[in-house]
């Protein structure tokens, strides 16, 4: 399909790729500008790039982006570079150390050493909508308030025992 807007004319194109799987179709948006061939990525990875370069360093979000299989606009897999370059086109800043911290906001293994239990702890109390927590998508940390974990329902969970696995083949050791 073909889209004149006056001064730039896109094209949406379907791109085939081969894989061992079979062959899988991916959009992507391709605009002619001034004779220049302009590739574009959706708006959906861009926000999602801005809300993780709150978070992480590039090199993390390129991990992600790559765990959730988002390619770049010309299919490629991203790198460090490719993030980096891509968040200096478009403007988002860069993520620095104590950044989070400023905020008052931890991720995951920060809250558990804070609360002093494991990680799939504090993930059973996120999960039970006991903690309240934020994540990007899939894959991404789980972004929680440092104050939130002063909450009394946080205390008592933890206290009474309520994050640990309902699971009753999971049993618990007596130690003598």
């Amino acid at each position: 399909m073909l889209y004149c807007t006056g001064r730039a004319a896109i094209t949406r194109c379907w791109k085939l790729r081969r894989t061992a799987a079979g062959s899988i179709g991916r959009a992507y948006t391709k605009s002619i500008e001034n004779g220049c061939d302009v590739w574009k990525t959706n708006a959906t990875t861009e926000q999602l790039i801005r809300d993780l370069a709150r978070l992480l360093p590039d090199g993390s979000i390129a991990s992600i982006l790559n765990r959730l299989g988002i390619r770049t606009a010309k299919g490629h897999t991203w790198t460090q570079q490719r993030v980096c370059v891509f968040r200096n086109d478009h403007s988002i800043a860069l993520y620095r150390d104590g950044e989070r911290a400023e905020r008052g906001e931890l991720i995951l293994h920060e809250a558990s050493k804070r609360l002093g239990v494991s990680k799939m702890t504090v993930v059973r109390l996120i999960k039970h909508n006991v903690l309240p927590a934020k994540q990007s998508c899939v894959g991404a940390p789980y972004v929680i308030r440092e104050i939130d974990l002063d909450l009394q329902e946080v205390r008592c969970a933890l206290q009474n025992g309520r994050a640990v696995s309902t699971d009753p083949r999971q049993r618990s050791f007596d130690y003598q």
